[in-house]
């Protein structure tokens, strides 16, 4: 899982972090607390989200019966993120996968700490763009090409060689293709980075 998605999160120290996560989750191994785990993930930054249930809590380590879907993807990343209302201030924790069967459903856990999601801030989902798709962006005698990164329900961003001094909220025309279909959209230039 990308760092972008999350930030982590020092509560108070790791050590004090770690022990207070884990005694959320065997309080909710043991039935003390309600069990309400998410797990999180993202699959070309498109959200990935199922419930889990502790099969057993260890010293250092949990194992979930998780959502086969979740699996695949925690074996691709090799972590998730757990969503619990009864961890502090509403944080998640970020944790690896020590082991993941796919067939079984079964994943064990370690190394938690607290993360902020950041990926839950945006207005949309953004989903990444993996094939070559060239995109103009046109206004007045100006024109910026590039190919699309990505694209979410308000916004594409797009990379480009060359990107000439723009106005912020400059309108155009934005065209790409998506799925063979030619397509013209009016946009504002939001903003340029480099890299």
């Amino acid at each position: 899982m990308k760092s972008d998605v999350y930030n982590l999160v020092t509560v108070n120290d790791g050590k004090a972090d770690t022990a207070a996560i884990m005694m959320v989750l065997s309080e909710i191994s043991k039935g003390r607390l309600k069990s309400d785990l998410k797990l999180v993930n993202y699959c070309d930054e498109v959200p990935v989200i199922y419930g889990a249930t502790i099969n057993e809590v260890n010293k250092d380590s949990v194992e979930l019966a998780v959502h086969e879907h979740q699996t695949v993807i925690m074996k691709h990343d090799k972590s998730t993120i757990i969503k619990s209302k009864h961890f502090h201030n509403g944080l998640g924790v970020h944790c690896y996968a020590a082991y993941v069967n796919i067939p079984k459903k079964v994943a064990i856990l370690h190394n938690f700490a607290y993360a902020q999601i950041r990926a839950e801030r945006r207005e949309a989902v953004r989903v990444n763009v993996r094939e070559n798709m060239p995109v103009r962006f046109s206004y007045e005698n100006v024109t910026i090409e590039g190919r699309m990164v990505d694209i979410s329900g308000n916004g594409i961003s797009i990379v480009s060689d060359l990107v000439p001094a723009t106005q912020i909220n400059q309108s155009g025309q934005l065209f790409f293709t998506l799925s063979g279909t030619c397509l013209t959209v009016t946009g504002s230039f939001v903003r340029s980075t480099t890299r």
